[in-house]
């Protein structure tokens, strides 16, 4: 009988042992596989088609970063329903840090507004891992229109309401939005001409079928400096080193505007903190470097020089504003 209970306690000591030993090398496994990330490609969605400035954020933000991990970063364009598309498609992946999102301020700050059902929640979905540039937009008209700063556009909307129209890329791109927030802010009336693309709505503006359009600068600096559109005033309360004899908002008395275009990236919730940590570092490290930000500012693009928390802090605020503009201006898309 003692003979048997000895036994019986043995073997209960004996798979105690061998079970604190199996857990032992499952977590050693685990921080272990943490550890190595990344040990692979990394995929980027990128919710809109190439070449345009999302995707060419992106293919910098791509070769920069993988520089730094030392891994490759592969760049995954999947476009549609105003870049809902791609986003809920890295919503849905898994979040073992091998497949990250270029987030933007239509796909974050917007969308989720816009439209009805979108399908995710850039709060509760989503983990800020860190910004990667802004980008003002620019105030623009045909070259020989007749007014030469936005005082003289808003005060011809008043003699005459409704009268002045302007174009968009689309309903809900950053044309139309920011737009509409100068709407607000200066009480105008102006009427939206809605594009697909912005491509076709600058052709219109130069062709004068259209009066106004607030276009992201990097994409409306070679329109400025060759003579072919007339710049009226930048969105940021900066002015570009770009164009700098250009007026920002601010100075031109609309003193409670200021609107980026930004870019940042995120990852499905649930991924490991070791490596949103790594991105988070990763990426500050790049946009540190001199020839980064030389490289990003020559196009009309700055840098984000904060670190994740102040990111995500600045996604939340302008999850809100864009919020309220969309409510305020009466926007929706079905």
């Amino acid at each position: 009988m003692e003979e048997a209970m000895n036994m019986k306690n043995s073997s209960g000591a004996l798979l105690r042992k061998v079970i604190k030993t199996t857990m032992f090398a499952l977590a050693c496994g685990v921080m272990s596989t943490a550890h190595a990330w990344p040990d692979r490609a990394i995929k980027m969605i990128v919710p809109f088609p190439a070449g345009g400035i999302n995707d060419t954020v992106a293919r910098l933000t791509a070769t920069y970063l993988g520089e730094e991990l030392k891994t490759s970063v592969i760049v995954e364009n999947r476009a549609g329903a105003g870049g809902t598309i791609g986003t809920m498609s890295a919503v849905n992946s898994q979040a073992d840090g091998y497949t990250l999102l270029l987030g933007a301020t239509s796909t974050i700050a917007v969308a989720p507004h816009l439209y009805k059902n979108v399908g995710y929640s850039p709060s509760k979905d989503l983990v800020a891992l860190g910004g990667i540039a802004s980008a003002p937009s620019i105030a623009v008209t045909a070259a020989d229109s007749p007014w030469s700063d936005l005082g003289a556009l808003v005060a011809a909307d008043k003699k005459d309401p409704a009268a002045i129209n302007y174009g968009s890329a689309g309903a809900g791109t950053s044309h139309h939005i920011q737009t509409e927030l100068l709407k607000l802010r200066t009480g105008s009336q102006w009427m939206h001409v809605p594009y697909r693309g912005g491509a076709p709505a600058m052709t219109d503006l130069m062709g004068k079928q259209i009066d106004l359009l607030l276009e992201p600068l990097p994409t409306a600096l070679p329109f400025v400096q060759s003579g072919r559109v007339k710049a009226l005033g930048v969105t940021t309360l900066q002015r570009s080193a770009v164009l700098p004899d250009v007026k920002t908002f601010h100075e031109q008395g609309i003193t409670d505007y200021e609107a980026t275009l930004w870019f940042g990236l995120f990852a499905p919730v649930g991924v490991p903190a070791e490596v949103s940590s790594k991105v988070s570092d990763a990426l500050r490290r790049v946009f540190a470097r001199p020839d980064v930000k030389q490289d990003l500012r020559q196009r009309g693009i700055d840098a984000y020089p904060d670190g994740p928390k102040q990111f995500a802090d600045f996604v939340e605020a302008e999850i809100k504003l864009w919020g309220d503009v969309i409510t305020k201006a009466k926007i929706s898309v079905n």
